[in-house]
């Protein structure tokens, strides 16, 4: 990850990715900044907090959830004089079993994952085992395995000992992440590379899920029903 696509599209700060309250949208999602006049796809990192903060919310949030609540859809956009199309890839979460006043939770029709997506932007997904531990009572864990990122300039000392909040202290960014704390984030340092200044880690966390979205999967999960494999692989067939 270069330096550009670790700085917030937003602010413009460095963005150490913790899930539920930074992530990225990468360059084959071909997402849109429909906001812009040029409509130029929208590549790189964010705080969760400067979402929400910012004017276009709804605009990312309305892009957003077209790319991922559906199966892929065909683009339009101005290049080299002239107008090109694209497959602007979806992520499937095409059925809607929540909306409420500060978001909406979708299901995955291919597999066994939920998205829940705040109206102001940001969004948490949660797959079988979260959904699995939410029926038995549980907080959602996310965790986004092992993240590799280039860190802004020469690390703090001792960051191989260095907590999650040292961290985002040392990198000046503490406030873009508010309410961590009630996260109960476990951070765990893996590598750093002093030539290139990557630093590799780990981050588990329970995402700040809106009250909505949390009572209602409470209501949910326990009777939810796993996807069928064999039953889509029929119908997928059928339809061949």
């Amino acid at each position: 990850m270069g330096d550009a696509y670790a700085s917030c599209v937003f602010c413009g700060e460095f963005v150490l990715h913790v899930p539920g309250w930074a992530s990225d949208v990468p360059s084959y999602r071909l997402m849109r900044a429909t906001w812009r006049e040029e409509h130029a796809f929208l590549v790189g990192s964010l705080h969760f907090s400067c979402l929400r903060a910012s004017a276009v919310r709804a605009e990312f949030a309305a892009e957003f959830a077209g790319i991922a609540t559906g199966h892929g859809r065909e683009i339009a956009f101005q290049a080299a004089g002239g107008t090109r199309t694209l497959v602007q890839p979806g992520l499937g979460y095409v059925e809607e079993i929540f909306r409420g006043d500060a978001c909406a939770v979708h299901r995955s029709d291919t597999r066994d994952s939920w998205l829940v997506q705040e109206h102001a932007g940001p969004w948490y997904v949660l797959d079988r085992p979260q959904i699995e531990g939410v029926a038995r009572g549980e907080r959602p864990r996310l965790d986004s395995g092992v993240e590799r990122i280039v860190l802004p300039g020469e690390p703090m000392a001792g960051l191989a000992d260095a907590t999650l909040p040292g961290l985002l202290d040392s990198l000046g960014v503490t406030d873009r992440y508010p309410g961590l704390a009630a996260g109960e984030p476990e951070y765990e340092f893996w590598k750093y590379s002093a030539p290139k200044r990557v630093l590799e880690y780990a981050v588990i966390a329970t995402p700040p899920l809106p009250a909505e979205a949390a009572a209602f999967l409470r209501d949910h999960a326990p009777g939810y029903r796993p996807i069928d494999f064999d039953a889509l692989g029929r119908e997928e067939r059928h339809r061949g």
